[in-house]
């Protein structure tokens, strides 16, 4: 996140700390928390604001140590600064530590598939269905297996079909072959034939005149007509694969960016005392400038984040004040594109529990009741997009 100071004001900050080096040594108890303050302003052309600054003696070499969190993409090439002076040392860097911050989700994850059938038998839709099937989506990925209980079959049209109902009845006894003698239809499992064809038997025979001639006979009718019902087309059934998925990977990395310091020789020549006054004006002024800065200085950071709810880039800091908790997202720099979330400080945090803190978007306002807070972690909480106030506190 880059400041909204202009380069001017950079360089006065330099002379102020340059002057403040060159006053009495008496002071320099006092102006060694000033001079560190200042080169946190001096610095201030970096591209990322630490989250921590030490100034130590480590092992007899004197260091400063900047921490910061970055997500994933970010250049820690950027970190480093050029050489600067802080209580009589120039500081050179030295190493950057890089340290991931790994996150593991789970969770359980279902997917419908669709399979089609010639027929609704359950053995040929089985062989259709894998017993398992991969799932890779969103960062998520794992096994999803298939639940038996969960197929439903149903029929994916209609036709209608044709087919011949036949029915043959026999009709003995009769006097002759006449057809008239037949019925001219039947009943068949509730559907009405039509006499179709008939063939005669001769069952019994006489003499007429000494001629040997037919006297009884069996009809046998052929009787037919044609029915129709509807059949499935095809079949469709779907199934659910159920199962847990999990995501990995890198969510946030610490640099730890060291510089070594070097002492620096005064010149045998110089005498400071004739800066003793303008210096000590400037000491003032700056003294009073940085105490501005640290009672108004942001204490709250706002980070974007992702998809699955983590924190991955910050866009910028803003000051809560505990008289009024208000954030305002509408000034920064860059305004979150989705949900976002906004991490406390321990202390500021455990002052505004109980409290209400009111955040200004584009489209309203949202609230946040910041819940009792113990432990030594920084307090976060998230602000939904598509969540609006209703009432204005």
């Amino acid at each position: 996140m880059q400041t909204d100071e202009k380069p001017h004001d950079w360089d006065r900050s330099a002379v102020y700390c340059a002057l403040g080096r060159k006053v009495n040594e008496s002071m320099k108890k006092v102006i060694a928390p000033v001079l560190l303050l200042c080169l946190l302003t001096v610095t201030a052309s970096a591209a990322y604001v630490p989250e921590e600054v030490v100034s130590e003696n480590r092992d007899g070499r004197q260091l400063v140590v900047k921490t910061y969190v970055l997500s994933p993409e970010a250049d820690p090439g950027e970190l480093i600064e050029e050489p600067f002076e802080l209580e009589g040392y120039t500081y050179h860097y030295l190493e950057t530590i890089k340290e991931e911050q790994a996150f593991k989700d789970t969770r359980t994850q279902t997917e419908v598939v669709t399979v089609e059938t010639e027929t609704n038998d359950l053995a040929d839709i089985l062989r259709q269905l894998a017993p398992t099937m991969e799932y890779s989506k969103d960062g998520f990925s794992g096994t999803l297996t298939l639940d038996h209980t969960s197929l439903q079959t149903e029929a994916k049209g209609y036709t209608t079909k044709y087919y011949t109902i036949t029915d043959t009845k026999q009709f003995p006894g009769l006097s002759r072959n006449d057809p008239s003698y037949v019925p001219a239809t039947t009943v068949k499992n509730g559907s009405t034939l039509t006499l179709s064809d008939i063939s005669w038997t001769v069952t019994g025979t006489g003499l007429a005149d000494d001629i040997l001639v037919p006297t009884s006979y069996t009809a046998t009718a052929t009787y037919t007509t044609t029915g129709s019902q509807k059949v499935a087309t095809g079949f469709v059934t779907t199934a659910s694969y159920t199962g847990e998925v999990t995501a990995a990977g890198i969510r946030s990395v610490v640099y730890t960016v060291t510089y070594l310091g070097t002492p620096i020789e005064a010149p045998a020549s110089f005498n400071p005392v004739w800066l003793a006054v303008p210096g000590a004006i400037l000491l003032l002024l700056a003294l009073g400038g940085i105490a501005y800065a640290v009672r108004f200085r942001p204490n709250a950071a706002i980070y974007a984040m992702n998809a699955r709810g983590v924190a991955y880039k910050k866009l910028g800091k803003q000051r809560i004040s505990t008289r009024t908790p208000k954030l305002d997202l509408t000034k920064l720099r860059e305004y979150p594109a989705g949900d976002a979330s906004v991490e406390l400080p321990n202390k500021l945090a455990q002052k505004l529990a109980g409290r209400i803190i009111t955040i200004q978007m584009y489209d309203g306002s949202r609230t946040h009741l910041v819940e009792p807070f113990e432990g030594d972690d920084n307090y976060w909480f998230a602000i939904n997009e598509e969540e609006k106030e209703t009432d204005n506190l």
